[in-house]
């Protein structure tokens, strides 16, 4: 095998890296590729490269070659390989192969993106597209024909040290594209790198250039930050560096807001705890970071001193739902978050009609609510076991629940709207209400959940009206 020299990389690390590169490269998706476009300067770039180094299996293929798009998809085509012009603006085309997404991308200097560039600032050297990318570990490419490793700015050795660092003068690579800050965060502590000084430093110098960028850009990359590993610690340096204040202005009254006896941390930390207990999905993550947001406008004191936050998951809910469209958030996912907060301080120390409310209020996110509540005590001075213990005996009640709807589905009246006509009520917002006092009582007692009772009810219901 041909031995490659990388400097600052003991042998066998170095050997097991480029083994790994070279059995990519015989990728039947990435040979039919190959095999089309037809040039000796077709590399693998980017996370591709990265992942690769790590020993991760890379879920994306990303190349790189000195083909103008216009070009790759002529002889793509012809090899009835489809494509699509996902990014041509700025030179980026998606081939379909095999149920394979592989984004090509022309090489390129370096420079800011916008829709007007002219197309004489592609490149045919990829080492010249590789100083306009955002991160040395991310400045890497491994050639599909020759097999020959390129990496100009020692991203291998950042990547064994865990260190991010922008390639060459990290202020132009941000002021090319602000996202790339935010991009420092998800592979800087949300990936338990550390941050080069120089490259904090130009950040929290231009942090406020984010609000350049579209909100669906900061949306999707500030989602990425949040469902990572160690989303923690990017949330601290966020706002440390002040972008969290501008992405979520609603957080900064949290910063060093006290609470009660029953939370180890302030508000913000509490936030913080609660999201690394929460699951690494949108719904879950984001309420972690949206429940307690009314607290600072719902503090009363006591007169004993003690601080309350009455009703403020109805506040923190409210101010999710406007943040949430905001940032362009889907409609379904803003229904669960918001239900989650507004419903986050409902017990799980309840009797059985309790349980039946919240199955009710709840619907299909009743799952979702159990695995919030066990990161949210969890986040405050709930010990594990004292959770799971009350958790225990809520979920026996579950099921019992669940095999009295077995027998009997309470959750469906035993008489309709038509049964109240029959009894001469014709007006529609009485009959609603005069249901809802009858659903009240099946929650309270399913037993009563029959036609004879609750038709009974419906009449005195009517005399008294």
């Amino acid at each position: 095998m041909v031995k490659f020299r990388i400097p600052g990389i003991h042998s066998s690390l170095q050997s097991d890296y480029i083994d790994r590169l070279i059995k990519l490269t015989s990728h039947p998706a990435l040979q039919k590729i190959k095999s089309a476009i037809n040039t000796p300067q077709l590399y693998l770039v980017g996370g591709t490269v990265r992942d690769t180094a790590l020993g991760v299996e890379s879920k994306d293929f990303d190349l790189a070659c000195d083909l103008k798009p216009e070009e790759m998809i002529s002889r793509l085509s012809k090899q009835s390989i489809h494509c699509v012009p996902t990014g041509i603006d700025h030179g980026t085309i998606t081939a379909v192969v095999d149920q394979h997404n592989i984004e090509i991308t022309t090489f390129r200097v370096p420079g800011k993106r916008n829709r007007d560039r002219p197309e004489n600032l592609y490149s045919k050297d990829i080492t010249i597209d590789l100083e306009g990318r955002d991160f040395t570990i991310n400045a890497m490419a491994f050639s599909l024909s020759g097999g020959s490793f390129i990496d100009p700015f020692h991203g291998i050795e950042d990547l064994k040290h865990d260190t991010l660092r922008a390639v060459k003068d990290p202020s132009t690579r941000f002021s090319e594209d602000p996202l790339r800050i935010l991009r420092m965060l998800r592979f800087g502590p949300a990936q338990s790198r550390k941050i080069d000084n120089a490259t904090l430093k130009a950040a929290s110098n231009l942090y406020s250039s984010i609000n350049e960028v579209s909100t669906e850009r900061v949306t999707e990359e500030f989602l990425k930050i949040l469902c990572s590993k160690n989303a923690s610690d990017a949330l601290r340096l966020m706002r440390k560096i002040k972008i969290l204040d501008i992405i979520l202005p609603e957080i900064v009254s949290s910063y060093d807001f006290e609470q009660n006896e029953y939370h180890r941390f302030d508000v913000f930390e509490h936030t913080l705890a609660v999201i690394d207990n929460a699951e690494r999905t949108p719904l879950q993550r984001l309420t972690a970071l949206f429940h307690d947001l009314g607290k600072p406008h719902t503090l009363s004191v006591g007169d004993d001193g003690r601080r309350h936050f009455y009703k403020h998951e109805l506040v923190s809910s409210d101010i999710t739902r406007k943040v949430m469209k905001r940032m362009k958030l889907s409609n379904e996912l803003t229904k669960g978050v918001y239900n989650l907060v507004r419903h986050h301080m409902r017990p799980i120390e309840c009797g059985p009609a309790g349980l039946r409310r919240l199955q009710r209020d709840l619907d299909n996110y009743f799952e979702e609510w159990l695995l919030f509540k066990r990161a949210d005590a969890l986040g405050a001075k709930v010990g594990e076991a004292e959770f799971d213990q009350a958790l225990e005996a809520f979920m026996q009640m579950v099921n019992e629940e669940n095999k009295r709807i077995k027998l009997n589905d309470y959750r469906k009246l035993a008489i309709t709207g038509d049964d109240l006509k029959e009894l001469g009520l014709n007006e529609g917002v009485k009959i609603g209400q005069i249901l809802g006092l009858l659903r009240e009582q099946v929650l309270d007692d399913p037993a009563k959940n029959s036609r004879e009772y609750l038709l009974g009810e419906a009449k005195k219901l009517l005399i008294s009206a």
